[in-house]
């Protein structure tokens, strides 16, 4: 008997042209298969940043209230000095309503000069969280590029937020994606929510 022998057609070293195919239609499907779930998962980044941005907001709405609680300031409005990048302006519900500069001493002053609008939001955040906040800018500013420029800050940075106020809510829109998302604080009830559409 002969011996058969399973050789190629040629005998060269590499891939033949069947095999390249079959190995190119698997990395397409794999390919195919993983870009949607790349997208969720960038989403899914997108959200779990909202979150953690909302829960460090509360964190300091809550230590706020607990100090102003443990001042014995029921029913009144306080300015507590020196709390995060400057003093925090109290409700008389005892939840945050404004962040108010250093050099703002006399609650009196800052009351009868108080109106709640898209800056307040805007100062609250900053007065609130501090070091690695997301930026924020107020609805009145340019998408995405800030209008205003202080001493010392770079032209056209990015901002990650957009502060509104309506009935007595702040509203933080995030606007690195474009699904709705964002944070809302009650300035009388003191609740952050997250909200994603």
């Amino acid at each position: 008997m002969t011996r058969i022998r399973n050789k190629r057609l040629f005998n060269e070293v590499g891939f033949s042209l069947l095999e390249f195919t079959i190995a190119l239609i698997i990395v397409a499907a794999l390919v195919s298969v993983l870009i949607p779930k790349l997208n969720n998962l960038q989403d899914d980044v997108h959200k779990v940043n909202v979150q953690l941005t909302a829960s460090s907001l509360q964190a300091a709405v809550n230590s706020t209230h607990s100090l102003w609680q443990s001042q014995g300031s029921s029913n009144q409005a306080v300015l507590l000095k020196g709390f995060g990048y400057g003093n925090i302006l109290m409700g008389s519900e005892g939840w945050p309503v404004d962040a108010i500069d250093l050099n703002h001493q006399d609650l009196k002053e800052v009351t009868t000069r108080f109106v709640l609008n898209s800056s307040t939001c805007k100062r609250l955040w900053n007065g609130l969280l501090k070091d690695t906040i997301p930026k924020v800018k107020v609805s009145t500013e340019r998408e995405g590029k800030s209008t205003e420029r202080k001493k010392g800050e770079v032209d056209d940075i990015d901002f990650t937020y957009l502060a509104d106020f309506k009935q007595g809510v702040c509203t933080f829109r995030y606007l690195l994606v474009n699904n709705g998302s964002r944070i809302e604080y009650d300035l009388v009830t003191g609740r952050v929510i997250t909200l994603f559409l």
